[in-house]
């Protein structure tokens, strides 16, 4: 189990400090120590599978072209395909969830923009890919950092950038005149009229780490970049939406599935969510479930099974703090599973990455 944002600052408030039995319980029979400053990586979602943040550089495009389950022709350059609503010059997030018929609709007509080049991948929600069957220098904007601004001087640049720019603009025309459109205008709604291409790379080499192993382990996250890493390092990913988001992780459903397999990564980033949108109450409330939910099962099903549970909680700011437990053979106690650990000097302190290969070799 890897939970982004478990962990605050030391000496600040905690969530962690609690009644939380399940997670005492796994601290009293296992080793607490301290998980080391994250390094500053592009692909940051490498550490999560055990591999070094310095071997994976994949922009966004490329992850979610994997995650689609798509593999494109070698000299090729992919995009991440943002859906959005246009407005007089300026581009907007859509905020709604949208169904899957209206999604179906939009992106069936999107595919009448495709060329001899240029291919649209059919994802879910708001993000699918576009793939360019060619290489080149170029300069794209990320649809976060758009919203709000007039797309004019946020063009795609370089190469290519005559057949993209046409691209957008041929995907407003296009979509603004549906009558799924008209009617949203007519009611007062915000038209979904926009397709922007953004997160371009090139698909580079990722070591296969079922191979390594000798079978592929199951990653289970909401994670559309982590989807696209697993699957071109020949792991399993679960689908997205069964997993959960924030207050809606579905903690018992994944512990049922977990117990079913041979070895699961779970990367559970509901926790650091949270805590970003400083909804502390409702942090609580998620270690609370957490510990009840998932911890609590896991640490039982260890009594019938000789199984190994590790959680991880790495931290985006400082240091994080790992809990590992054997069946076979409990470890002393000596840290609490707290940020009062992080103030402990004498703690072990171990990568990310080093500990959850060390997860895995326990298996």
């Amino acid at each position: 189990m890897i939970v982004p944002g478990l962990v605050g600052e030391a000496g600040g408030d905690s969530v962690l400090r609690q009644k939380l039995a399940n997670l005492d319980r796994f601290a009293n029979q296992g080793q607490v120590g301290k998980i080391a400053s994250l390094p500053v990586a592009a692909t940051k979602e490498a550490l999560y599978l055990g591999m070094e943040a310095k071997e994976i550089h994949l922009e966004q495009g490329p992850l979610t072209v994997s995650a689609l389950g798509f593999d494109p022709p070698e000299r090729s350059t992919h995009f991440h395909l943002s859906l959005l609503t246009y407005i007089d010059g300026l581009a907007y997030e859509v905020t709604e969830v949208l169904e899957l018929s209206v999604t179906d609709k939009l992106m069936e007509e999107a595919k009448r923009l495709d060329g001899k080049l240029l291919t649209t991948l059919v994802g879910e929600g708001t993000d699918h890919a576009l793939v360019w069957e060619a290489l080149g220098d170029l300069g794209t904007t990320n649809a976060a950092d758009l919203v709000g601004k007039k797309i004019l001087g946020h063009l795609p640049d370089g190469d290519g950038e005559a057949r993209l720019r046409r691209y957008i603009d041929d995907s407003i025309n296009l979509l603004t005149g549906l009558e799924f459109n008209t009617r949203r205008m007519d009611e007062g709604l915000p038209p979904i009229n926009l397709l922007w291409p953004w997160g371009h790379g090139v698909r580079t080499r990722v070591p296969n780490l079922a191979l390594r192993r000798g079978e592929p382990a199951t990653v289970e996250s909401s994670s559309l970049r982590l989807a696209g890493l697993t699957r071109l390092a020949g792991y399993k990913h679960g689908k997205r939406s069964s997993v959960g988001n924030g207050v809606h992780t579905q903690f018992r459903e994944l512990a049922s599935r977990a117990v079913a397999r041979q070895l699961t990564i779970m990367v559970l980033d509901g926790a650091e969510q949270l805590r970003k949108a400083g909804k502390f109450e409702e942090l609580e409330w998620f270690v609370q479930e957490l510990d009840r939910k998932l911890v609590e099962p896991l640490l039982d099903d260890q009594r019938l099974n000789d199984s190994h549970v590790t959680l991880l909680a790495p931290s985006t700011t400082g240091e994080g703090l790992f809990l590992v437990q054997e069946s076979s053979s409990p470890m002393m106690h000596s840290y609490p599973f707290d940020e009062r650990t992080l103030e402990e000097a004498t703690a072990s302190t171990q990568d990310l990455n080093r500990l959850v290969n060390s997860a895995i070799l326990m298996d």
